[in-house]
């Protein structure tokens, strides 16, 4: 899950990180309108479905929710669900998917650090239509959520700087008691640096994958 502020470059992050993903693997994106464009790199991606959402006509009807769309992509055997982003109905949808088996699914979420993203889920999942409580909502992080991803964009102009994304912390989902328990696995340092903050559960899966558990970047 990728957090931030409008226009901190979450699309961007997202975008590159499906970059990432091997082009055997089947791509379904689910968005309000289609900004990813993973469809438009062939070579990067050839087995992409990109799903817009549809608003009703004058008279009220043709609507196809961001909810439905991500309950259509569960039935064409994805190999990750991709969620430009999430806010409102779809956010218990899309837990659901995350958590059955489409390993690697990624999605964005407006909030204004890595933590608050557990309570801004599980407004959005209070407020859908399935009404999910705040405890359910909590548990199905855990088992739909592995990293969240927090970007943030700094303009240092005034100070003679330059207009700055970056990542700022990443924290990993461990597990759930009564609430989400996670730990800061990177956070910014005192002058500016993303460092290691706190051991990686999962760290011989990631490695696994090419993760290296050593340097920093900022």
């Amino acid at each position: 899950m990728i957090a931030g502020a409008t226009n901190a470059g979450k699309t961007t992050l997202l975008r590159a990180l499906a970059n990432e993903i091997p082009p055997q693997e089947r791509l379904i994106t689910v968005e309000r309108a289609l900004e990813l464009g993973l469809d438009s790199f062939p070579d990067l991606h050839p087995n992409v479905v990109a799903f817009e959402e549809r608003l009703p006509n004058s008279e009220g009807q043709g609507m196809i929710s961001m909810a439905e769309l991500v309950r259509r992509s569960l039935r064409m055997n994805p190999s990750r669900v991709i969620v430009g982003e999430v806010l409102g109905d779809e956010i218990v949808t899309m837990l659901n998917a995350m958590s059955q088996g489409n390993d690697g699914s990624l999605s964005t979420i407006h909030a204004n650090s890595s933590s608050e993203v557990f309570n801004r889920i599980s407004t959005y999942a209070l407020q859908a239509t399935e009404r999910l409580p705040i405890e359910a909502s909590q548990m199905l992080i855990a088992g739909a959520v592995n990293f969240v991803v927090f970007i943030q964009r700094r303009n240092e102009y005034q100070s003679g700087g330059r207009l700055q994304r970056m990542v700022t912390s990443v924290r990993e989902v461990n597990g759930v008691d009564g609430r989400v328990l996670s730990s800061e696995v990177f956070a910014e340092t005192a002058d500016g640096r993303v460092t290691a903050h706190a051991p990686i559960a999962c760290l011989e899966e990631l490695m696994a994958y090419g993760y290296r558990p050593s340097g920093t970047w900022g």
